[in-house]
């Protein structure tokens, strides 16, 4: 029973940083939906960068294990239908050989937004919708204590937006005249974080995260088990702020 109230309590925290984040967005309606439109506009691959960026499990492979299975159900798959997954494998376990050397991770991982193909179909306004991205990198983690440990690494990340419109209509929005979309936004990330084992395949953990190709900034805050994955995205310049984050994850 303890537990389950403290997982309904972080459950609500996640709800109420999301809904501050919606009410700040309508707060000037028009000027807010006008911003995000035109950055969606401008760069739509960026935007699925975000959308993507919340699945990407940066976290160290937990002690034991050989890898971390992840999928991104909410924001990825619902409501944004990104199917996703992506695998963490431990290649070297910490100390396994040599004192001193940290544990080393490999993770990758790719979405496909198949809302895009159905929104294509059930329209005569777009001839085709395509979505995607990957990303793969490493993370090294090394023990502080028993309980702690600290991670760091690197991310690359590739995402790709290409939205064809029908030909025999003209299309404006806000005053710009568009006939398709097509764009890729590419980000070379550096992840640091601090995880903390609070009981028996219950960790939480803290990273922040820097793209330093498009001077990209991201944090999370997460609590994960077993199972799955409960966390806070923070994109301090992104369409949306705070995004709620719900992640199976399963170890092996």
């Amino acid at each position: 029973m303890e537990r389950l109230i403290k997982k309904i309590k972080i459950l609500i925290l996640i709800l109420t940083l999301f809904i501050i984040s919606i009410i700040n967005l309508f707060s000037s309606f028009e000027d807010n939906l006008r911003q995000m439109l035109s950055q969606a506009i401008s760069d739509p691959s960026r935007f699925v960068y975000e959308i993507q960026n919340n699945y990407e499990i940066t976290l160290p492979v937990s002690p034991g294990k050989k890898y971390n299975f992840n999928s991104g159900l909410f924001p990825g798959f619902f409501p944004f239908t990104y199917s996703n997954v992506s695998i963490n494998y431990n290649l070297y376990k910490e100390d396994e050989f040599k004192t001193g050397i940290p544990q080393i991770d490999i993770i990758a991982g790719g979405g496909y937004l198949f809302g895009g193909k159905i929104m294509a179909n059930q329209t005569s306004y777009i001839d085709s919708a395509v979505f995607y991205g990957y990303h793969t990198g490493f993370i090294l983690s090394s023990s502080l204590s028993s309980k702690t440990r600290i991670f760091y690494g690197y991310k690359y990340s590739h995402t790709k937006a290409k939205l064809e419109l029908n030909k025999s209509r003209t299309y404006e929005l806000i005053g710009v005249r568009i006939d398709s979309f097509n764009s890729e936004f590419n980000e070379n990330t550096i992840v640091f974080g601090v995880e903390t084992l609070k009981n028996i395949d219950k960790r939480w953990a803290i990273q922040f995260n820097y793209g330093f190709t498009n001077n990209t900034i991201a944090t999370k805050l997460s609590w994960y088990g077993k199972w799955f994955e409960l966390g806070i995205n923070i994109y301090p310049e992104g369409v949306i702020v705070i995004y709620p984050v719900w992640n199976m994850r399963l170890n092996f």
